[in-house]
């Protein structure tokens, strides 16, 4: 996470999204703590024009206005910084981490174990690397090599920008856990619609009781809840379902 994506089209979707599942009261999820782990670097040494598309206002109008009104506000004074997203209380029972992810590997672990005793009386932790998940393709087999800290880290020209997959099973063994929400950008391997597939049937074979919902508006995202029982995603996917009944002009479930 970056100070130059706040309020884009992304922050929007995940607000919204969070914010349907954890702070309305007829959700089953409502009222659980939320740890926020954001993944922050300062960029350094890329160019590209990620975090531009601010321009969603007209096509989101009505779905969540607390939320249009609030972002809007925070780019309208000119304030794209992370810490400014708790200051506008956009959840009930957030957390958010702020210690930035540091590029040598001891410093990594020890970031991590900073993370997780952050996050260790949580019932819901999301996880947010610019591009999600450390991942190699093979386009032949249109599957994926899940990349670990201990043995791939070196692979990844920016590290920073990913969580390894021996960090997410750190974090889903957390005692209070209930719900490990994991983002993934989706990238140019195969198609989008593949990609989603593969991905959850990986981890579904890890992880077991998996759900993943896609944001569609510009450059495709998807959020992975890796949950610790059926009887929670059970529950979970009946929310998503009615929130993608609500919104399906932007959002899809998988199941």
């Amino acid at each position: 996470m970056q100070d130059r994506y706040v309020a884009d089209v992304g922050d929007f979707g995940k607000f919204q999204l969070f914010r349907y599942l954890f702070d309305q009261e007829e959700s089953p999820m409502s009222g659980k703590t939320l740890s926020q782990i954001w993944f922050l670097h300062e960029g350094e040494g890329e160019e590209n024009n990620d975090g531009r598309h601010i321009d969603y206002f007209e096509r989101m109008m009505g779905s969540d206005e607390y939320l249009e009104t609030s972002l809007m506000d925070l780019l309208m004074r000119n304030r794209r910084e992370v810490e400014e997203l708790e200051k506008l209380k956009l959840l009930k029972n957030a957390r958010f981490f702020y210690d930035k992810v540091p590029k040598a590997l001891e410093d990594r672990y020890l970031w991590l174990n900073r993370a997780l005793m952050f996050s260790s009386r949580s019932q819901i932790v999301a996880v947010a690397p610019d591009n999600g998940m450390a991942l190699k393709c093979k386009r032949a087999e249109k599957t994926f090599e899940f990349l670990t800290l201990s043995s791939h880290y070196a692979q990844k020209v920016y590290p920073h920008k990913y969580i390894f997959a021996d960090e997410i099973s750190y974090f889903y063994r957390l005692p209070y856990l209930e719900v490990c929400i994991v983002y993934q950008h989706l990238g140019r391997c195969f198609s989008h619609e593949e990609q989603i597939r593969s991905l959850l049937c990986s981890m579904k074979n890890e992880y077991h009781d998996v759900l993943a919902i896609k944001h569609k508006p510009y450059s495709p995202r998807v959020f992975f809840f890796l949950c610790k029982s059926q009887v929670i995603k059970e529950s979970l996917e009946l929310r998503l379902r009615m929130f993608e009944k609500e919104f399906g002009e932007f959002w899809k479930l998988y199941v």
